[in-house]
């Protein structure tokens, strides 16, 4: 079976027009070769997994070949319905519309497609950073330039435009009003010569080891199909635990806009929002090295009003975890989290409140119409730290296959002591409506209070597992302790 270890940067256009390249050699073996309405497009991989990013409009035909042999194929969020045909060690199938799959081959091995809305490039009130003397060839750390430049276009109410290559960088701070889009093609890499460049100014409160600080900031936007790289294997592999940055990290912040880009390679989790408020992130695609241990998709952490929208995200931990860490210093209750058409898979949890739950209260919390492809536990609710959760909602989401890690269960809610001295919480109000398990999970569900009396209460309706709907505790097989959980 192919080892698929290569970095990827997937910046290719591609137009609708018909017509086709002239044809080029076979792909080699442990590679793919991918065409597009004809049109060749690069797929590169990165930690046993490959992915290809593409424009499109109107619907497009894919041609998918392997340097090696196919034996079994699946294109996946199987709710897409996307009928292929294989002809040896080719798969062809029709995009209609822009969206993010992934095609499966052999069981193991994963190509991701982003097929994405034409990028909108600003020109109007636009500061091109070449423009500057700015070098895009990823030889020299420009931190001082860039950060400069951020700060320049913030205060001037500007746009920064990164045109493609590569911009290699220390930490850099997003100030209020800033507004930086990374044009497909163009990658903003952490340098990893250092940790110490992405511990934050001297002075500045923790938590702040990341690339992009956002803190005490408002009115930002991040946008582009291009990629912002924290480098994050190749820091951990050098500086061990000091390089455990995340890709953006966001602190008592406000109207935060994050759409498009790719998030890549942190060195622990992928994105924390802390203590933040109005955030939306959209169309983002979460790309993290799975060999790491900890690195999250995105954790809104004591945070109000935040969107996750049409993202996707591969994750050795948590795709998405909604937390109250207390990190320095910053708490405060969670309020109006939605999470919905996203496509994630994951080693562990995927659609997840918890473990950390320092506040006060969790209260209104949609996890609508996502499409789960791999998870150790679908959907996952720890209360550890005494926090009540109330009107959680898991509506309409898609389960297609466990991955074998510790506990290998669809759904598990536990309320629990973190140590002896910690409050013991409580769950009310926690509904799942229309959700579908392709496949049932190895172990039974789990939905436990660990203390007296009853304290959880959830009402589950229309569960399907492998095309039966589940109408009762007995039918389900639940492991159910202390809680109330009602089944129709």
């Amino acid at each position: 079976m192919k080892k698929l270890v290569l970095y990827l940067a997937i910046l290719c256009h591609i137009t609708v027009a018909a017509g086709c390249n002239t044809p080029s050699a076979a792909p080699a073996e442990g590679a793919y070769r991918l065409l597009v309405n004809g049109k060749e497009v690069e797929v590169v991989s990165f930690k046993h997994y490959f992915y290809a990013l593409f424009e499109m409009t109107d619907p497009v035909e894919v041609s998918l070949t392997s340097g090696t042999a196919i034996e079994t194929h699946e294109i996946s969020p199987i709710s897409r319905n996307i009928p292929s045909t294989r002809e040896g060690n080719t798969i062809r199938f029709t995009i209609d519309r822009p969206q993010y799959i992934m095609v499966r081959i052999n069981e193991t091995e994963r190509i991701f497609l982003f097929a994405e809305r034409p990028e909108v490039i600003p020109t109007e009130n636009t500061v091109n950073i070449l423009s500057l003397g700015v070098p895009n060839d990823g030889s020299v750390n420009i931190t001082a330039q860039v950060q400069q430049a951020i700060n320049q276009t913030a205060a001037n109410g500007q746009t920064l435009l990164f045109p493609p290559g590569v911009y290699k960088t220390g930490q850099l701070i997003m100030p209020s009003n800033a507004h930086i889009h990374i044009s497909k093609g163009a990658t903003l890499l952490a340098d990893d010569a250092c940790a110490d460049a992405f511990l934050g100014p001297p002075g500045a409160p923790a938590p702040r080891r990341c690339f992009i600080f956002i803190r005490d900031a408002s009115n930002v936007k991040i946008t582009g199909l291009g990629a912002i790289n924290a480098n994050g294997a190749n820091l951990r592999a050098k500086f061990g635990d000091a390089a455990r940055i995340r890709v953006i990290l966001s602190a008592n912040a406000s109207n935060l806009l994050v759409e498009g880009p790719m998030l890549k390679n942190p060195g622990s989790w992928n994105t924390q929002i802390i203590y933040s408020r109005d955030v939306v992130f959209r169309n983002v695609k979460v790309l993290n090295c799975i060999e790491l241990s900890n690195t999250d998709g995105i954790n809104p952490d004591s945070t109000k009003n935040m969107l996750i929208e049409n993202t996707f995200g591969y994750a050795s931990d948590d795709n998405i975890a909604i937390k109250a860490t207390g990190n320095g210093g910053l708490l405060g209750d969670v309020y109006g989290i939605i999470a919905r058409g996203n496509v994630f898979l994951t080693k562990k949890s995927s659609l997840k409140v918890g473990t950390e739950s320092r506040a006060a209260s969790f209260r209104n919390i949609l996890f609508y119409d996502n499409d789960v492809l791999e998870s150790d536990r679908g959907m996952a609710l720890y209360v550890s730290d005494g926090a009540h959760y109330d009107d959680i909602r898991f509506i309409n989401n898609r389960f297609e296959r466990h991955y074998p890690d510790a506990q290998q269960r669809g759904i598990q809610f536990r309320v629990n002591r973190r140590h002896a001295h910690s409050e013991l919480g409580k769950m009310t109000n926690i509904l799942l409506k229309d959700n579908t398990f392709f496949r049932a999970f190895p172990r039974r569900s789990d939905i436990s209070f660990r203390g007296e009396g009853i304290g959880i209460d959830v009402e589950i309706v229309n569960l399907v597992i492998e095309g039966e709907r589940i109408t009762s505790a007995e039918q389900a097989n639940f492991i159910i302790e202390n809680a109330n959980v009602t089944f129709r």
